[in-house]
């Protein structure tokens, strides 16, 4: 209901500027344009698209662009959403509440859903067959909307998901379900990186034996390396590919995360700082999770610039 007032509003407020006196020429065009652009047809079906696909796709953009994610977990969330996104492709209830919407949309605006006009040599704008408005915006806006995500996800994520395939070989927890193609796959992988190749394999029998016994066994990465009974002396393959993907980025969210942060930071008063405090505040910037110890903070301080601590009293 809130969207429906929203809208409700944004176009009384775009039709009172193009009709009331007292605004220039410029708004009351722009504003006419506006109202024209937001009524029309193919806009409210690919707005109500769009906000029907964004309830399955925000978790995941908000779990993306945390600054904790585990790159196993990172990997099954995208596969769940592409195979959600094939599945609704194919189902029609899906697109008739997106339909519906839409209608709805329409009536707000005191429009109809009509098929544009169509040519036999148009080539400027979606041309598809359809007898009805539901049938033509659902080949021409509903399905290649879908088709992008599938594709987008399917190639952005292509690479992460082979690695984080061949990286549960390595998880404790999942042990049992490795075979020898992942071990091979994962050793031509890492090769350039194992410190010591040609006993990958026996080190991976020893890492096998080990947890075989254990009935409390890491689920991830992170718990995997911080473990006690991983020993990097006794596993320096093992080890070090854990470590490789663990540094593996999921998104490119914490480098765009590290850039939006510059506008914050670096303003017209600190152009001129070093380049060990820029980072620091940067750092600071974006992990705002992280708790601080203040008094350690002074305590550093104070150890580290003793004269600065002097506090004088101006009235002695």
């Amino acid at each position: 209901m809130g969207r429906e007032v929203y809208y409700n509003t944004i176009i009384d407020c775009l039709s009172a500027i193009g009709t009331e006196r007292g605004w220039d020429t410029k708004a009351v065009t722009e504003s006419q344009g506006l109202l024209k652009r937001i009524t029309d047809a193919t806009f409210i079906v690919c707005f109500q698209t769009a906000m029907y696909y964004y309830g399955y796709l925000n978790g995941l953009s908000r779990k993306l662009q945390g600054t904790a994610l585990d790159l196993l977990q990172g990997y099954s969330m995208v596969d769940n959403i592409k195979n959600v996104l094939i599945s609704a492709r194919g189902n029609d209830a899906e697109y008739d509440n997106v339909y519906q919407k839409a209608e709805q949309m329409a009536e707000i605006a005191d429009t109809e859903l009509v098929i544009p006009r169509r040519c036999g040599r148009q080539t400027q704008r979606s041309n598809v067959p359809g007898d009805t408005p539901q049938d033509y915006f659902k080949r021409a806006v509903y399905l290649p909307y879908i088709d992008a995500l599938i594709q987008e996800y399917s190639s952005r994520f292509n690479s992460l998901s082979q690695k984080a395939v061949k990286a549960m070989a390595l998880i404790p927890a999942h042990l049992e379900q490795t075979n020898r193609d992942a071990l091979d796959d994962l050793l031509e992988v890492y090769i350039d990186d194992l410190p010591m190749a040609s006993s990958f394999q026996k080190e991976y029998n020893l890492w096998q034996r080990q947890w075989s016994s254990q009935t409390d066994k890491p689920t991830n990465i992170k718990d995997t390396l911080v473990d006690s009974r991983v020993c990097p002396l006794l596993f320096p393959n093992i080890t070090k590919v854990l470590n490789l993907l663990l540094l593996t980025s999921v998104t490119a969210s914490s480098v765009e995360r590290a850039n939006f942060s510059l506008r914050f930071v670096k303003n017209s008063v600190r152009s001129s700082m070093s380049e060990d405090r820029f980072n620091a505040l940067v750092l600071l910037f974006v992990h705002k999770d992280i708790d601080i110890d203040i008094q350690a903070v002074l305590d550093m301080f104070a150890r580290k610039y003793p004269r600065r601590m002097l506090l004088l009293n101006p009235l002695a």
